[in-house]
């Protein structure tokens, strides 16, 4: 090869690597992760095995959306396994998922704290004289199974697949950008949580205002969450949580009539319930660690 020939090479390669890193560089990582690892894995590939094949139930019949799910979960796990190998060089245990007591527990205080701050939004409601609540099962004892517990499979499995492409992959990879051009953890933070917040909400497709406004400080939470730790515990869980008040909860519990004013405009959104879950979040940390911030990013 000619000097020429192979000093464009080097050029290419430097562009496309670090000098001293086998890694792709931090930036191409951000704009990769979301039509690898989230459009093809999840939008697109699972969608078209099931219309296309018939081998997986639709989401009408009972267990379809967990089949649909596991599939979707399992193209994410192999393409997991490739970016990790050879876009990433990081194992998979670096992912922010694991099996330790620790991370378990993590996973249920978010999901509780997601919980209480539904049912305390439920209480200013009826409180204030607009919402009432009642405890008012709408599916019979028999098909619990079907209609609780395998939908919150799919959900769990939903919630960790977005919070692995968004909060660890894209946070994390833009932090590490802006730490190598020099940013102190504070700075990498203040700007990392806002590039991962953008393509979370921009996943969501068509929006109006009020619903950016829901997404963007759902997705600022989970990202703060990722800082607090470095694990997705609290993130998974606080999504899971998300999910299943907005569908499964309401099967068990029947919430009537509306606010008014601004209030009955914001009660259609999450983002009041996660603002008090996160608020629950922070006393927990306060309570079990001297730091607040104790995660990879806040190292750096």
């Amino acid at each position: 090869m000619s000097t020429n020939g192979a000093g464009m090479v080097d050029r290419l390669r430097y562009v496309v690597v670090g000098a001293d890193d086998p890694r792709l560089r931090a930036t191409w990582r951000v704009l990769l992760a979301m039509p690898l690892l989230w459009t093809l894995t999840g939008g697109v590939l699972a969608g078209n095995v099931q219309s296309s094949i018939g081998l997986i139930p639709s989401g009408q019949s009972p267990g379809g959306g967990l089949a649909q799910s596991l599939l979707h979960g399992g193209f994410f796990l192999i393409a997991l396994v490739v970016w990790a190998r050879y876009l990433d060089r990081q194992p998979l245990s670096d992912y922010g998922v694991s099996a330790s007591r620790s991370w378990v527990r993590d996973f249920l205080v978010g999901f509780i704290a997601v919980t209480i701050g539904l049912g305390v939004w439920a209480g200013v409601g009826s409180g204030l004289g607009g919402k009432t609540v009642l405890v008012s099962p709408s599916i019979p004892a028999e098909s619990a199974l079907f209609g609780l517990i395998l939908p919150s499979v799919a959900l769990v499995l939903h919630a960790a697949v977005q919070q692995v492409v968004f909060f660890r992959v894209i946070l994390e990879s833009a932090a590490e950008g802006l730490h190598s051009w020099g940013m102190n953890a504070s700075q990498t933070a203040v700007v990392a949580v806002p590039v991962a917040v953008l393509f979370f909400v921009s996943m969501h497709g068509s929006l109006t205002p009020l619903r950016v406004l829901d997404l963007a400080v759902a997705g600022g939470i989970f990202g703060l969450l990722y800082l607090h730790t470095g694990e997705l515990a609290l993130g998974i869980g606080a999504h899971f949580g998300a999910l299943y008040a907005g569908t499964l909860i309401f099967a068990v519990i029947r919430v009537t009539g509306s606010l008014s004013g601004i209030l009955g405009a914001i009660d259609q959104y999450g983002f009041p319930k996660m603002v008090v879950a996160y608020l629950l979040v922070l006393v927990w940390l306060a309570w079990r660690r001297e730091e607040i911030f104790a995660g990879k990013i806040a190292s750096n």
